[in-house]
């Protein structure tokens, strides 16, 4: 047996959890679409997803796979491709894929997701073994939103699933709202996606433009390389005006400053802000190294 083919008898002899199965489902098949079909649908689509998966590890097909689910929990031996094995007792090598909170719910999707995680390519099979520094600078860019968005995505996916089952008004509103948010970042995803995987193929670079068009109503924002030293200043100093201002609503929910802290509750709108904060305070880590050049002169 192949390592997925252990994971796959792994989740089902820990339970078959259906969150751990989707994303177990992303892994095997490097499908994205896969999350949009199944994500929360677990009562309708569980069978299909059980389905899906064991046909993704070549382990059973559509006629075979209930009863190869049958005899990986009950029995010790099992037919795969013509040949028996034995089942191991337990997966010391295997971790499963769970969903989890915080920065440690990240969904399988492909190598690019451990490229990410650890800010250089080292060992992703569809980014090969370059540093991240050696891609083109637009590259680089996908790589980063794509990083910040599947993690957005990932803790949305994980409040969502964690919501009562219930059909009270202003939870049927929120859970609505979530999937909304989570269908529109999967929608990017695939944008940011294809673009690298044409890079990773046929090594064409894309039009800025196409990928990252400028928002409506917002002004494109200036090179800050090309940018003297009291620009930068000023810019840097907007920036942090801008993070003081976002901070002040997720302490308070509120833009104005009150005696008692009323932090915003979990959820896409304070996501949201974090995400604005943090890429806020990358530019000015990169404002902040090119006024090193200016130290010490007069």
């Amino acid at each position: 047996m192949n390592d997925n083919q252990l994971k796959v008898i792994g989740w089902i002899r820990s339970g078959m959890d259906y969150n751990a199965g989707l994303n177990l489902l992303v892994e095997l098949t490097h499908k994205q679409t896969f999350f949009n079909l199944f994500s929360g649908k677990d009562k309708a689509l569980a069978d299909k997803l059980a389905y899906e998966i064991c046909k993704a590890a070549m382990l059973a097909n559509h006629i075979t796979w209930k009863d190869f689910i049958r005899k990986v929990k009950e029995e010790e031996w099992i037919e795969i491709n013509g040949k028996t094995e034995e089942l191991p007792n337990d997966f010391p090598d295997v971790k499963l894929p769970k969903i989890m909170t915080g920065e440690e719910n990240k969904l399988k999707f492909s190598g690019l997701d451990s490229a990410i995680r650890n800010e250089t390519i080292e060992t992703a099979e569809t980014l090969g073994t370059k540093p991240l520094t050696e891609y083109p600078p637009i590259i680089r860019r996908i790589i980063h939103e794509y990083a910040a968005l599947f993690q957005e995505r990932s803790k949305l996916h994980s409040v969502m699933t964690g919501m009562p089952e219930s059909n009270a008004e202003s939870v049927c509103a929120k859970r609505a709202e979530l999937f909304d948010l989570i269908k529109s970042i999967s929608a990017r995803l695939e944008i940011l996606y294809s673009a690298k995987k044409e890079f990773d193929e046929k090594g064409i670079i894309p039009e800025e433009s196409e990928v990252f068009p400028p928002a409506e109503n917002e002004e494109t924002e200036p090179d800050i390389t090309s940018l003297d030293e009291a620009a930068l200043k000023k810019q840097k100093k907007n920036l942090q005006s801008s993070n003081s201002k976002d901070q002040t609503i997720l302490d308070y929910q509120s833009k104005e400053r009150m005696e008692v802290k009323t932090p915003m509750p979990n959820g896409p709108k304070r996501l949201k802000i974090e995400m604005r904060i943090n890429d806020r305070n990358k530019k000015i880590v990169e404002i902040e190294t090119l006024l090193l050049k200016y130290a010490g002169k007069e």
